[in-house]
């Protein structure tokens, strides 16, 4: 169970880093396709760490409801932490608002 634990908290914030990183490319992408070699490759990483980590956390529990909350909330969690570091950005009004409803909801899912 930590092997799926940590293999999915390294697939998320790969994800987001190389989401923001690609986010922030300049030109355009059919004048220099190469500059999304590095985002591609790593988002490739990601994905094979969270597939190995849904599979783990399901043979390890039983239940893909529980390996699928863990993700959400790794990513509830994770995604500020990494576009702060990243962009040194907070988010605005709306984008705070939204994040914390979307928390509530999450909090409901579990709870209810």
């Amino acid at each position: 169970m930590t092997a799926a634990l940590l293999l999915m908290i390294f697939g998320e914030i790969l994800t987001i880093y190389s989401e923001v990183y690609a986010s922030k490319l300049p030109g355009k992408p059919l004048e220099t396709p190469l500059m999304f070699l590095r985002p591609i490759v790593l988002i490739c990483i990601a994905g094979t760490c969270l597939v190995f980590a849904y599979w783990l956390g399901y043979k390890g529990t039983g239940n893909i409801w529980i390996v699928t909350v863990v993700s959400i909330t790794l990513l509830l969690i994770l995604e500020p932490i990494v576009i702060y570091a990243m962009l040194k950005e907070l988010p605005e009004r709306g984008a705070l608002i939204g994040f914390f409803l979307g928390a509530a909801g999450l909090v409901a899912a579990v709870a209810l």
